[in-house]
């Protein structure tokens, strides 16, 4: 049997809360973006795609013992944007300004201590963001992300305290994420 895995850090009840904000200051795009429920936004660090179910004690065990020493911190929420690019977005986003270099190091050290396990392997350099919505089709123009990019808040901080191995189920009307296991940082 698989599990569809990844590990993510979860954001504050402040940036919940502007997530909720954002969602109805552009309803009018619900149409063309699926918004990622406030209850279910995280940071992810790692996607570790299907697993085996066989695998997931070890790659508790291999996670554990690489993050044993890795304090807790914090990061800011700040900015809007768009991957790839306003021209042809898919990704709607939250920036993060202070504490993306702590996130960054978390994200290797999760792909170092799980490169022998049989997941999904990372390709990319990790950009750390919140994932608030994905583009639900392609069309020439997108003439109100200009505003979304350009929204302003004053900068929310989101302490991290440990890191959460959450299965993915996915369904018709979004995904459902169940936390597998909890990791304190030190």
């Amino acid at each position: 049997m698989e599990k569809r895995l990844f590990l993510a850090v979860n954001v504050s009840e402040q940036t919940r809360a502007l997530i909720r904000a954002l969602h109805s200051e552009f309803h009018f795009l619900k149409n063309e973006i699926r918004f990622i429920a406030p209850g279910n936004v995280h940071l992810t660090l790692k996607f570790l795609g299907d697993v085996n179910t066989d695998h997931i004690p070890a790659i508790i065990s291999n996670i554990q013992s690489s993050i044993h020493s890795f304090k807790k911190f914090a990061y800011i929420s700040q900015g809007t944007g768009v991957f790839p690019n306003l021209t042809r977005p898919r990704v709607l986003w939250l920036g993060i300004t202070q504490g993306s270099n702590h996130l960054g190091e978390l994200s290797k050290l999760l792909n170092d201590a799980l490169k022998d396990m049989p997941v999904k392997k990372e390709d990319r350099e990790y950009r750390s963001h919140i994932t608030l919505g994905r583009v639900k089709g392609f069309k020439k123009s997108y003439p109100n992300l200009n505003r979304f990019v350009k929204y302003r808040f004053d900068p929310i901080t989101n302490n991290v305290t440990e890191i959460i191995l959450f299965e993915s189920i996915l369904k018709p009307k979004g995904a459902i994420y169940t936390p597998i296991h909890k990791f304190s940082l030190n």
